[in-house]
C-alpha cells in the first residue's frame, strides 16, 4: 500500500513540475508561408540569399589556386525568431571550402520566419551555394 500511495505521489510531482514546459520542437519542411529573406534591395529570396553570399563571401588566398567550380548544399533551421540554427554541411566540395561558406552562411541576419496555422514555425531549409573561381572576395582585401 505505501508504495501505491509513494508511485501516485510522484506522478503528482512529476506532472506538477513538468506541466508548463511545453518546447515546440517541430521542424516544418513546407510551412503554408515559407521563409523569406530580405538583403538590400532584392526583390526575392534567390536574389537575396546571391546578393548576401556574394557580398559576405571571403574565398581563402590559398583556395584560389584550386580553381574549385560546383554546388555546396548547407542545412540549417531558420528559428520562429527568425535566426538561423543547426548550420551544417549537406554536401560540398572540399573541407576548407565547405568551412568557408558554411561560415558566411551563419552570419546570415534575420530572416522572416515560415508561417504554419497564422503562427511563426521553425522551417528546415537546404541551400545550395553555386562556387566558381575567384568567387567573391578574396580574404584580407
Amino acid at each position: 500500500m505505501k508504495k501505491i500511495v509513494f508511485i501516485i505521489l510522484i506522478n503528482c510531482f512529476l506532472f506538477l513540475f513538468c506541466k508548463g514546459q511545453k518546447v515546440d520542437t517541430m521542424v516544418y519542411i513546407l510551412p503554408e508561408v515559407a521563409p523569406t529573406f530580405k538583403y538590400d534591395t532584392c526583390t526575392n529570396l534567390v536574389s537575396s540569399e546571391k546578393e548576401y553570399f556574394m557580398d559576405n563571401y571571403k574565398m581563402p588566398k590559398i583556395l584560389i589556386d584550386n580553381g574549385y567550380a560546383g554546388r555546396v548544399f548547407v542545412e540549417f533551421v531558420i528559428e520562429k525568431d527568425g535566426y538561423l540554427s543547426n548550420v551544417k554541411l549537406g554536401r560540398g566540395i572540399d573541407e576548407p571550402l565547405d568551412k568557408t561558406v558554411i561560415e558566411t552562411i551563419k552570419t546570415m541576419p534575420q530572416w522572416i520566419p515560415g508561417i504554419n496555422n497564422e503562427k511563426n514555425v521553425r522551417t528546415k531549409l537546404i541551400l545550395p551555394i553555386s562556387i566558381h573561381w575567384l568567387y567573391g572576395r578574396i580574404e584580407d582585401e
